[in-house]
């Protein structure tokens, strides 16, 4: 702290000397070069993501604590040259900092988790995240918030610290992903056959990956269907399409094949019961 006093007082106490007109000058070459600084940093930013040395999410954050930085120094700056004593204002400020600290702890918690967000990266700009009721493809960390985008188009912002404070499930962060599709068929039918009719239908998808192996089991014996499964992983980009084309798929083999899908059903049993015989 001392030594940013004594830089303000002993590196720009010559301004002073200048004339009203000069320093009103001097005020506008500085705010001037604070733009370019700012239309630089800007340029710098994007051609980084453009060559992929930085995340596209992350740049927001970035560009917020450099451009607030140069906000800064300009206003000291522009302060000094107005006259404004800027040491006495470092120091004031610097005095006043826990309490400011205090003051501000959640908006300092959501920065810092920003910070944490950015270099920890378990997201990436484009990824599908869910956090507790957070949900969204990601498009950018900021300051204080990051912005997503739900799958009906939605516009979402969270606080960086309800993120980086709580669990979070990426859906595009792993290369491949696993697809289940459970099928209930009548207790009179042959799960033999039906396995037999997801095992051909598998085989014969090519991006169904062979490793790991998929798996056809009876997964349960429900109140009114037997359920069978099928497992097979694929990769994150084809998993929703797979998804959609073989669960009518399934449907029409069955069909097909005289498999029952059934409604669920109780079966009642009705017993005589000797008739009330009124005694009035």
């Amino acid at each position: 702290m001392d030594t940013c006093i004594d830089f303000f007082r002993n590196g720009m106490t010559s301004l002073m000397e200048h004339s009203l007109l000069q320093r009103l000058l001097l005020a506008l070459v500085v705010l001037g070069l604070a733009k370019v600084l700012l239309i630089l940093l800007k340029r710098l930013i994007a051609r980084a993501e453009v060559h992929h040395r930085m995340d596209p999410a992350a740049s927001p954050l970035v560009y917020s604590l450099a451009s607030y930085t140069i906000y800064v120094i300009t206003l000291l700056l522009v302060l000094h040259i107005a006259g404004v004593n800027t040491a006495g204002l470092v120091a004031m400020v610097g005095a006043a900092s826990l309490a400011v600290g205090l003051a501000l702890k959640d908006t300092l918690s959501n920065i810092a988790s920003g910070l944490l967000l950015m270099f920890l990266r378990p997201f990436k700009a484009g990824d599908y995240i869910e956090c507790g009721s957070i949900k969204g493809k990601i498009k950018g960390i900021g300051l204080f918030n990051t912005t997503l985008v739900s799958l009906d188009g939605l516009y979402v912002s969270a606080p960086n610290s309800a993120l980086s404070g709580n669990p979070i499930v990426n859906f595009s962060k792993n290369a491949t992903r696993r697809l289940e599709i459970t099928v209930g068929i009548d207790y009179g039918d042959s799960t033999d056959k039906a396995l037999a009719i997801l095992r051909d239908m598998v085989e014969k998808e090519p991006r169904f990956l062979k490793t790991p192996a998929p798996q056809f089991f009876v997964a349960a014996l429900a109140d009114s269907s037997v359920n069978v499964s099928f497992r097979a992983w694929s990769k994150n980009a084809d998993y929703f399409e797979l998804l959609w084309k073989y669960t009518d798929e399934v449907k029409q083999r069955f069909d097909k094949a005289g498999i029952t899908i059934p409604f669920p059903q109780r079966t009642l049993h009705m017993h005589d019961a000797a008739p009330i015989i009124n005694q009035d």
